[in-house]
């Protein structure tokens, strides 16, 4: 089972001490495979929510879809799955390089619920300033998470479970990569038993 260690801040994230993980788990590919070069980094703020980076090296990007919950998944696209306790469900939120997303909560493939119809809270998601291709932002609030799951999230340390994906069904050449490897499609990447397990922990002081 693929494992991602990272931290949890009580300030703003400071990123260059966040690890890197990669995206470089590919399925379902044509003959003729494109492999962009994705990577993500992910933490939390106590009391504030969880924060991903999300960035390729796609120089190209295809980016059609221009409204919140529009099938950005057949643009380029990054995605962020993260199941914030054992016995709920999971938030997917998939972004284009333009940071238009698609947000969605539910159990399995099959019962996706978009969340604008489950809370009027909303990620965040930025367009990242990246040198070679083009990158996102995703921040979950705590209170989104409340609000959606019913019960308090502090975004502290502990074991959480989540996977991160490139895709682009109508790019020039489809892609499919994932942090996890997931299994057949269907279910895809919808596939929570595929999940990566997520550890956080506490941030250590600087040594001076």
């Amino acid at each position: 089972m693929k494992t991602y260690q990272s931290l949890c801040f009580s300030h703003a994230p400071d990123w260059a001490r966040v690890p890197v993980g990669a995206i470089d788990s590919f399925h379902w590919e044509a003959e003729a495979p494109f492999r962009p070069e994705s990577r993500f980094r992910l933490c939390f703020v106590k009391g504030q929510g969880v924060f991903a980076h999300l960035w390729t090296n796609e120089l190209s990007p295809r980016c059609v879809c221009r409204e919140r919950d529009d099938p950005v998944y057949e643009d380029s696209c990054l995605e962020f799955f993260f199941a914030p306790f054992a016995d709920k469900g999971y938030f997917n939120v998939e972004m284009n390089s333009g940071g238009v997303f698609l947000a969605q909560y539910g159990f399995a493939r099959e019962d996706r619920v978009l969340l604008k119809s489950l809370t009027d809270l909303s990620p965040r998601v930025t367009p990242l300033s990246v040198q070679t291709g083009w990158g996102v932002e995703c921040a979950l609030p705590c209170a989104l998470i409340e609000r959606v799951c019913g019960r308090p999230f502090s975004a502290a340390r502990g074991t959480y479970r989540g996977n991160f994906y490139k895709c682009g069904d109508k790019t020039a050449v489809p892609h499919y990569a994932a942090f996890a490897p997931v299994g057949a499609m269907p279910p895809g990447f919808h596939a929570p038993e595929h999940f990566a397990t997520i550890r956080i922990r506490e941030e250590e002081p600087w040594n001076h």
